[in-house]
C-alpha cells in the first residue's frame, strides 16, 4: 500500500460517510498545500542567503 493509499485510508476510517473520491481529493490538495507552502519557505530562505552573502565582503575585495 502506498502512502497516500494509507492516508486516504485513515482519513475514510475517520469519516466513512466520505466516499473513496472525495477522500482522494481531500488527500491530493492537502498534498498540494503543504508542497506550496514547503517550496515558499525555501524561496524565502534562499533569498535571505543571497542577501546575507552580498553583505559579506569577499576575500578578493578585502
Amino acid at each position: 500500500m502506498t502512502k497516500i493509499n494509507g492516508k486516504v485510508e485513515e482519513l475514510l476510517a475517520k469519516h466513512p460517510t466520505l466516499s473513496q473520491e472525495e477522500a482522494i481529493k481531500i488527500v491530493t490538495e492537502k498534498n498540494e498545500r503543504k508542497k506550496k507552502k514547503r517550496s515558499e519557505k525555501a524561496d524565502r530562505g534562499s533569498a535571505k542567503k543571497r542577501r546575507n552573502e552580498s553583505a559579506t565582503p569577499n576575500a578578493d575585495e578585502a
